[in-house]
């Protein structure tokens, strides 16, 4: 029998245990304003009218940073991607299809000039290169001509440093990407036994180049030992190191009086280009300082369960509704990831796929997630994929009822374009709902531009990086755009999972690899801050707008900034020297000679001292 004081402490330890338990459900409850979006009136998304600008040509001649391309940048993969790169890096840019319709002014000559080999005659230009070079004018070969073009002509070669074409076509066993050129480091792209045969897609098909003694590589061909010893040919005279007698790829002569950079393969048609070029750039100069928009996105698309469809596969896959597999399984999973990469996601929703049955969306499952995106301080936009059989004009109206219906005054700032063509998503911005929309992401489409502005003031994001793949190539790409812009955007694809075609979409598989991908390669760009789509919509929006101008003194740099609006960010790379202090600005260590700038003021002087003594930078 219980007496009655024991009978009271077992009650009151009994009201305790509740009261743990459900008050802080209840104030969560009350605190969660799932029905408005944190991220409208945010400092870190808010922006003015004038910072919808981009920094234009005229801007480009004040700064005295220009840079001429002797190739087609209308129609030409290279020439849109140095259109690109000088957009984004505030140059001017001059192009001509043809050496000779170019005059340069004593007074004025550009950085340097790019060229498309397809574009110069090498029997009657190089001459004039040279001329160039011996003024100081450096040059980047964004890709070579035939071998047999550079056999023949051994003026060409001496002015690119190949000391020996060894070989027409050689196939080698992977890529070596050489330590300090792009930001992340020595990176080798070679197959072992743990990975898939798929994982390797660049080309290891080329002629191969031997580079003389005083050339400087930067990529080369990695071959095995015997391959080496059948091919080894050391020259008279010349000092060669083993990585010089390997395959070039992307390398650096002194010639004349200026440098000289070739690429021996396609890797300037892409956007990697971008970081290729910035990074070469940085090796012409004794420092190098350029703008940076300084944000990494985790994109979730295609958010599935408000209508729980494709319930008869998805039961069989997983044993439960698809409801149950995103709220379980799926939810937590992606939350492990962007904790412990300490990521913020931005959740693009598809609330349904078929419209045409007869299952409805939930609205109750629409207010569960709002509140646990709210909890994760994720951003929640909406998806515009759609099956081919659906207009989207009425998947748009009926998505916007839900809406209306369960959060009628969340505000919508990003809208994921899906398979929606340009003219559907123009239209789609006309809606009411759409009018605050800021951000339109886009998958990656190859060589178009990664971050720009549409018709209507809206900035347009692509996606960087698909969370379940990481092929050699697309690593590559990542480096180099971390490079030129210190962005990112890792987007995940949740219509897979809910409609798969193959054992290959189980969410155990693809998490595993987006969970591996996600806490691998981009560890060395931690210092880079990490954001929703609208926070990096403003970085992006600030990024575009500004110009900028430096100068050094001694050990003195000062930057001023132009189009300034609160912060700004910047990349100082240099060749042995770090930051001992800074004004008007914060600076953070990325890696060795390479630090990021987050400029508090639109003046920022910064003093210089050699890397090996002492220095001060915030964590």
């Amino acid at each position: 029998m219980v007496s009655r004081r024991n009978f009271f402490s077992i009650t009151l330890i009994m009201l305790v245990v509740v009261f743990m338990f459900l008050v802080p459900e209840v104030i969560k409850n009350q605190v969660n304003n799932y029905g408005q979006n944190r991220y409208e009136e945010s400092a870190n998304t808010k922006f003015t009218d004038s910072s919808v600008y981009t920094a234009t040509k005229t801007d480009g001649m004040k700064s005295g940073r220009f840079v001429v391309y002797i190739g087609d940048t209308r129609d030409g993969a290279v020439g849109s991607m140095v259109s690109q790169w000088c957009l984004y890096s505030k140059r001017r840019l001059l192009s001509f299809k043809s050496l000779r319709k170019y005059q340069a002014e004593p007074k004025n000559l550009p950085e340097a000039i790019l060229i498309d080999a397809a574009y110069l005659d090498f029997d009657k230009e190089l001459s004039v290169l040279s001329a160039y070079t011996k003024v100081g004018v450096d040059l980047i070969f964004c890709n070579l001509p035939e071998v047999k073009d550079v056999s023949r002509n051994p003026k060409l070669r001496k002015m690119l440093g190949i000391n020996a074409i060894i070989d027409e076509r050689i196939k080698v066993e992977g890529i070596r990407l050489m330590d300090g050129f792009l930001l992340g480091g020595l990176k080798e792209y070679i197959l072992d036994e743990t990975m898939e045969k798929t994982q390797q897609d660049l080309d290891l098909v080329m002629p191969w180049y031997r580079i003389s003694g005083g050339a400087k590589m930067f990529m080369h061909g990695m071959m095995e030992d015997e391959v080496m010893e059948e091919y080894y040919m050391m020259p008279q005279g010349d000092v060669i190191t083993k990585n010089q007698n390997l395959p070039a790829v992307i390398w650096r002569n002194k010639y004349e009086n200026a440098m000289v950079f070739a690429v021996n393969g396609d890797y300037l048609s892409t956007n990697a280009g971008i970081g290729i070029l910035s990074a070469m750039m940085t090796e012409i100069k004794d420092y190098d300082i350029y703008p940076v928009i300084n944000a990494q996105n985790m994109v979730v698309l295609n958010f599935p369960d408000l209508a729980n469809e494709n319930e008869a596969e998805i039961m069989e896959r997983y044993s439960r509704s698809l409801g149950a597999v995103c709220r379980d399984v799926i939810w937590p999973g992606l939350v492990s990831v962007a904790q412990q990469n300490s990521y913020k996601m931005t959740c693009m929703l598809m609330p349904q796929m078929e419209y045409q049955d007869e299952l409805e969306p939930e609205g109750n499952a629409l207010i569960y997630y709002m509140k646990l995106f709210q909890e994760q301080k994720a951003e929640t936009g909406l998806s515009g994929t759609h099956s081919e059989n659906m207009d989207i004009s009425d998947k748009l109206d009926e998505d916007v009822e839900l809406l209306d219906k369960v959060v009628p005054d969340y505000s919508l700032l990003s809208l994921y374009q899906g398979n929606m063509s340009d003219e559907e998503l123009e239209e789609a911005l006309k809606r009411e709902k759409f009018s605050k929309v800021r951000t339109v992401f886009a998958d990656y489409d190859g060589a178009g531009q990664l971050v720009s502005y549409l018709g209507n003031g809206i900035v347009r994001q692509t996606g960087i990086s698909n969370g379940y793949s990481h092929k050699f190539s697309e690593n590559l790409r990542m480096m180099s755009i971390q490079t030129s812009l210190a962005y990112s955007n890792i987007q995940v694809d949740l219509e897979p999972v809910a409609f798969p075609d193959s054992d290959e979409d189980s969410w155990e598989k693809l998490s595993r690899k987006f969970a591996g991908n996600t806490s691998t390669y981009w560890k060395r760009f931690s210092k880079f801050e990490k954001t929703t789509l609208s926070e990096s919509n403003q970085h992006i929006r600030r990024f575009l707008a500004l110009d900028y101008e430096q100068q050094r003194d001694g050990n003195k740099l000062t930057l001023d900034i132009s189009n300034f609006e609160e912060e700004a960010w910047f990349i100082l790379r240099t060749h042995g020297e770090g930051i001992k202090q800074a004004t008007g600005a914060e600076f953070v260590k990325i890696e060795e000679s390479a630090y990021l700038i987050t400029a508090t003021e639109p003046r920022v002087q910064l003093e210089l001292e050699e890397e090996e003594g002492r220095f001060y930078y915030f964590e």
